[in-house]
């Protein structure tokens, strides 16, 4: 069985972990799964939490023009029954070389808006585990 991810767990958080932690305790939500995308070309973060009240969606990078400058953590809760379209779908194929099967997997909705995808070729630790324990929590809680 896929564990579920927490906020902190993930090792590409930094200084927003903390922010994240007091922003879910100050709320008083449990937190059952979480997942975090890394823009490598400005190094924003777009992280989601699945919660007892909610799915809670932050964004995270510079307060103003300046990237050197003051960062700022900004989010907004989703009721479960406001998330809409939700889906996981997934695309997987045998290499005939290796004989290694290729996956694919991408959770989507479309209010609020996510498309989160992971792969066997993808960096990190266990992506697909990450992304699929946080699909199975979104889906568990919004339907």
């Amino acid at each position: 069985m896929l564990r579920d991810m927490k906020i902190g767990e993930w090792d590409n958080l930094g200084r927003a972990r903390g922010l994240l932690q007091r922003q879910l305790g100050d709320l008083g939500a449990d937190e059952f799964a979480s997942h975090v995308t890394l823009s490598p070309e400005n190094g924003r973060l777009r992280i989601y939490v699945a919660t007892d009240i909610g799915l809670v969606d932050y964004a995270y990078g510079p307060a103003g023009a300046d990237p050197e400058g003051p960062w700022m953590l900004r989010g907004q809760v989703y009721r479960w029954p406001s998330v809409r379209g939700l889906r996981l779908q997934t695309d997987a194929q045998m290499d005939e070389a290796s004989g290694e099967a290729k996956s694919i997997w991408r959770l989507v909705a479309e209010d609020p808006k996510i498309e989160l995808t992971a792969s066997t070729d993808s960096p990190g630790e266990k992506p697909i585990d990450a992304l699929l324990a946080f699909a199975r929590a979104c889906i568990h809680h919004a339907s």
